[in-house]
């Protein structure tokens, strides 16, 4: 690798695959936010440093756990698990990880503090919804209903 660019080569990766390596990916986010994420082959794992200036600050002592995705069920990234009580002994490894990427990055030492906890509700259909009058409505190719004048 250049001096002038972090990382590594993957050149002794393509050469044996079996060398090792690390499980995860490590992701650096500015501009729009001072952010980290880590990926493995299922979870997605992001912080946020609230307190900086994505456009000044490189780096911050400070992140809150931001998003946790089960890429296996949620490839969309649709469903936010951070801050789940069932899933806070996961974040708490990823959070380990990633400080230690971070670490190896040369990035100075800072904390992650958890999201706040909240509990899954069960999602309902739009209260809206409920109210529509469907007996007579044709959905798709539905022939009309027997006696029914087509609209």
């Amino acid at each position: 690798m250049p001096d002038r660019l972090q990382g590594r080569s993957f050149l002794p990766l393509v050469a044996d695959p079996g060398a090792p390596w690390p499980q995860e990916s490590f992701i650096q986010i500015s501009e729009a936010e001072c952010g980290r994420s880590i990926r493995t082959s299922r979870w997605k794992y992001h912080v946020t440093a609230p307190d900086t200036d994505p456009w000044d600050d490189p780096a911050a002592s400070r992140y809150v756990e931001s998003a946790l995705y089960d890429l296996d069920h949620d490839p969309y990234e649709r469903d936010h698990l951070n801050g789940l009580a069932s899933n806070r002994e996961l974040a708490d490894g990823l959070r380990e990880r990633l400080l230690a990427r971070m670490e190896e990055a040369g990035e100075p030492p800072a904390r992650i503090d958890p999201a706040a906890e909240w509990t899954h509700p069960q999602r309902l259909v739009d209260p809206p919804v409920h109210g529509f009058d469907l007996a007579d409505a044709r959905f798709g190719h539905q022939p009309p209903a027997s006696g029914a004048r087509p609209r």
